[in-house]
């Protein structure tokens, strides 16, 4: 499978990059590389946000189709066909699952933001 066809919150295994010798070099120095895990965040009409170690970085939708990956988590996605194109989903219980993380991660935010203030407050 290509990173431009991931879904949002994929994990994902890098199996190659093929492109030529300084985009690939370029890559690897962004940790984009065979055998890395990387999650993809967005994949809308534009690029394709991945998580790599502790950052984000934007992939131009050209590079992200010449990155082969492997899904770590294929329970959590359907496959159709129409018309030739493959189009993947991610099924009602990982949404529901991924929904309640996103919600733990904006109280946990919301709590560190709070923390910060009173930090903030006491100097």
């Amino acid at each position: 499978m290509l990173l431009s066809q991931a879904v949002e919150h994929e994990e994902l295994l890098i199996d190659s990059v093929n492109t030529d010798y300084r985009h690939k070099r370029h890559l690897e120095n962004l940790s984009i590389l065979s055998g890395e895990t990387i999650t993809c965040l967005y994949n809308r009409s534009g690029d394709v946000v991945v998580k790599v170690k502790d950052g984000r970085i934007a992939i131009n939708r050209e590079f992200a189709r010449l990155i082969e990956v492997t899904s770590l988590n294929p329970q959590y996605y359907t496959e159709s066909v129409k018309n030739g194109i493959v189009k993947r989903k991610l099924t009602k219980a990982a949404k529901e699952m991924f929904k309640e993380e996103d919600k733990k991660y904006r109280q946990e935010e919301k709590m560190r933001k709070k923390e910060l203030k009173r930090k903030g407050e006491k100097r």
